[in-house]
């Protein structure tokens, strides 16, 4: 190998190399996380309830057995099997869920159990407050939160046992 081959060599291992080296900086020029490993994840909103069996369709409730999502003043309709003429979501709190409904004839009983529960019935109406995975009672209807969060609630109606 002559001089000249041999330099000829070196310069283009040189040219070769800054190559691979540009090529390597290459990429987006997105000041961002990058997509790599280290990248953060994006999740859902951590005060954002689940998804509800039957999402928004407050109609499913008619049967008196249902799961849906709600925001405040929600009319939910329930079977007068129950004893309970109206239901509605009076608020949702970051963690609570507030009802007010009216019970049907002169029979009025309720309970609840579970964290910020309270119950209460007066002057032809009754309350439930009801925090996370909490449970309502009033005549013969049951509600329980499943979540609470982000302004809306999902909730599960079930006939009182």
């Amino acid at each position: 190998m002559t001089l000249r081959e041999s330099a000829f060599r070196r310069r283009g291992l040189v040219v070769v190399a800054a190559l691979a080296l540009a090529l390597a900086g290459c990429g987006s020029t997105d000041d961002g996380p990058s997509a790599g490993p280290s990248a953060p994840k994006a999740s859902p909103s951590a005060s954002a309830p689940p998804k509800a069996a039957d999402g928004t369709d407050l109609k499913a409730c008619a049967d008196g057995q249902c799961e849906v999502q709600v925001n405040a003043s929600a009319d939910l309709p329930v079977p007068r099997g129950f004893q309970v003429a109206s239901v509605r979501v009076q608020s949702v709190g970051p963690d609570t869920v507030t009802l007010v409904g009216r019970p049907l004839g002169n029979r009025s009983g309720g309970f609840c159990t579970g964290v910020k529960c309270s119950s209460s019935s007066a002057g032809g109406k009754f309350t439930l407050t009801l925090g996370p995975a909490s449970t309502g009672s009033q005549n013969g209807l049951k509600v329980t939160v499943v979540a609470v969060g982000g302004g809306s609630a999902v909730l599960r109606l079930a006939p009182a046992a």
